[in-house]
Order: C-alpha cells, then sequence, then structure tokens
C-alpha cells in the first residue's frame, strides 16, 4: 500500500505540472470560438474566466477588459491554414469596417512581445485608413505597395491580434458575426 501510494505522488506531479505547463502556454482558444483563421474567447475579461483560462490570459500579458469595452481575436494561420512565418510575405485585407468604435491588428513575435527589430512597423489601426477595403503587407523587409506595411523581422512564428474596441452590441452576443480581416500568403523565401 505504501509502495503504491510513493508511486502515485511523483506520478500526479509530473501530470499536474504537464497540465499546467500545457494550459498556461496553450492556445487562448481554449473553450473559445472560431470565425475562418481567426480565434477569441468570449470568458477573456469576465469574470466567469475559469482560472484556466486567467492563466492562458496571464501568460500572454493581455491586460484584458470586459467584452463591452474590447473583443480580441488572434491568428497564428493564413487564410489556408499555413502557420505564420517571419520568412514569408503575406496581404493583409480589411474589406469593409469592423463594426467597432475603433480597432487594431498587432503583430506579436514568437515570444507573445512586439517584434525587436527597430521598425516600430508593429500594427494597422482605425487612424491608418480612409476608406475600405484596405491593405496591408506583412513582411521583413520595405514595400513599395501598398502604403501600410507591418514588419515581421525578427518575429518567428508570430501571431496577429485583432482588438475591436467598444464593439457594437450584436458583437458582444455573437462574436462570430465580426468582419473579420484575411491574410494571404504572397511568398515565401524558401519558395523562391
Amino acid at each position: 500500500m505504501i509502495k503504491r501510494i510513493l508511486m502515485t505522488i511523483p506520478i500526479g506531479l509530473v501530470l499536474g505540472g504537464a497540465a499546467a505547463l500545457a494550459l498556461a502556454f496553450g492556445p487562448t482558444e481554449l473553450g473559445g470560438i472560431r470565425a475562418g483563421n481567426w480565434y477569441t474567447n468570449q470568458h477573456i475579461g469576465s469574470v466567469d474566466a475559469t482560472p484556466l483560462i486567467r492563466a492562458v490570459i496571464a501568460r500572454r500579458g493581455l491586460m484584458a477588459l470586459r467584452q463591452t469595452e474590447t473583443i480580441y481575436f488572434s491568428s497564428d494561420h493564413d487564410s489556408e491554414g499555413r502557420a505564420f512565418d517571419e520568412a514569408c510575405t503575406y496581404r493583409l485585407t480589411v474589406d469593409s469596417a469592423p463594426q467597432a468604435r475603433w480597432w487594431s491588428v498587432t503583430l506579436y513575435a514568437e515570444d507573445e512581445f512586439l517584434a525587436v527589430n527597430g521598425e516600430e512597423a508593429h500594427s494597422l489601426t482605425a487612424d491608418d485608413t480612409t476608406g475600405f477595403p484596405v491593405e496591408a503587407i506583412i513582411s521583413q523587409g520595405q514595400t513599395r505597395s501598398p502604403a501600410h506595411r507591418i514588419s515581421s523581422e525578427a518575429a518567428g512564428a508570430f501571431n496577429l491580434t485583432l482588438r475591436l474596441y467598444q464593439p457594437d452590441a450584436a458583437l458582444v452576443e455573437d462574436a462570430t458575426l465580426a468582419n473579420l480581416p484575411t491574410v494571404e500568403r504572397i511568398s515565401c523565401r524558401s519558395e523562391t
């Protein structure tokens, strides 16, 4: 009996530690919803968030607001389902105005922080646009067109976060109704 107890303690510690790491470093869509290549969790910023969701959000570093204030969408894949890679060039297209008072799309490096590359080209925001559709190129190097560019230099396997500030009431009820950007891979250095 004592042998069995002594064997279960280390097994329980290993399994518990592995589960904690998987949850803390896991995806924010845990228990959330997908809309195309974007995902969100309606419990982000909610008092209803489970301890598991709170651990994932704390690890990602979101200063999560209530959903009536901000809805967060994330994507780590292009529209074809391929993981984002700094060696590739992408076209981000926002076809119509997101249903929110203000919005932004920000690129985060593999370490979940802004890419440290000296370019200061981390996002596309509502302030950058005058009409729709609007396009931005996501790439390592400078491009000639379109006018908007988000730098993926030194970002590794990056991800994008779309924030919808003061979203329409309909989105608070059903986030899948959001007008979400598309992200098309144009080329990769390994393909040229």
